[in-house]
């Protein structure tokens, strides 16, 4: 059962095979991981995910707030933010129309599907 496809920017190899593997327990399609803004912004170019978990700070030049804001210049798809920044500045500068959740470290599966859904729910019924 497909429930959706995920794309995950991060740039910690080990949280993300832990997400690759919540996600297939989970039934949602992994349409990738990659670790910087440049990458992602090809990625979702290639493959069209329904959501992406995004962490902040990542590998280039390009940090998770302006490449999602790129996303959302150019599409309409729903973001997560997953960091282990929990400062409010951050939190605050995090927020676009394309936002629709921020988790910090460590994530739990449960409360990963629970954004998850959420996210794509909302972003159904607001774009419908």
């Amino acid at each position: 059962m497909n429930r959706g496809k995920i794309l995950i920017v991060e740039d910690d190899s080990m949280l993300c095979t832990v997400f690759e593997m919540f996600l297939e327990e989970l039934g949602y399609e992994h349409c990738g991981t990659v670790a910087s803004g440049e990458d992602a912004l090809i990625h979702i170019e290639n493959k069209m995910p329904d959501l992406i978990l995004m962490d902040i700070h990542l590998k280039g030049s390009v940090d998770g707030i302006e490449t999602a804001k790129q996303v959302l210049e150019k599409y309409n798809i729903p973001i997560i933010y997953i960091s282990g920044d929990n400062n409010v500045t951050t939190v605050k500068g995090s927020v676009l129309r394309n936002t629709y959740g921020y988790m910090t470290k460590p994530v739990y599966k449960n409360s990963l599907e629970l954004n998850i859904e959420f996210a794509l729910q909302k972003h159904k019924l607001l774009n419908s």
